[in-house]
Formats: structure tokens, C-alpha cells, sequence
């Protein structure tokens, strides 16, 4: 039998999804944010949480 073919499993996966509705605008912003500042969505929202909490 092969071994077996595949990414390796990870400790902690990422299997949660979250939605949010938003207006085209706001989308527009958010997304223009994210390329010019090199932040995925995650990072953006990671660093907005962590902000908050100060």
C-alpha cells in the first residue's frame, strides 16, 4: 500500500466561517485597505480585535 499523499494535519484548523454583510462601499474600502497596507482580511481583523481591547 502507498503511504499517503497530502498536506499533514494541523493541530488547531481553521474549520469556522464567519459572514458579515457590508455595503459595496464599505467593501471597497475594506478591500483597498487590505492591498495597500499588505494585511490579509485575517490580519486586518486580528489586529482590529486586538486594538479594541486596549
Amino acid at each position: 500500500m502507498s503511504p499517503k499523499i497530502g498536506r499533514p494535519k494541523i493541530e488547531n484548523p481553521k474549520t469556522e466561517r464567519l459572514y458579515i454583510r457590508v455595503t459595496p462601499e464599505e467593501k471597497a474600502q475594506i478591500y483597498d485597505f487590505v492591498q495597500k497596507s499588505g494585511y490579509t482580511l485575517l490580519e486586518l481583523l486580528e489586529k482590529g480585535i486586538e486594538s479594541a481591547k486596549k
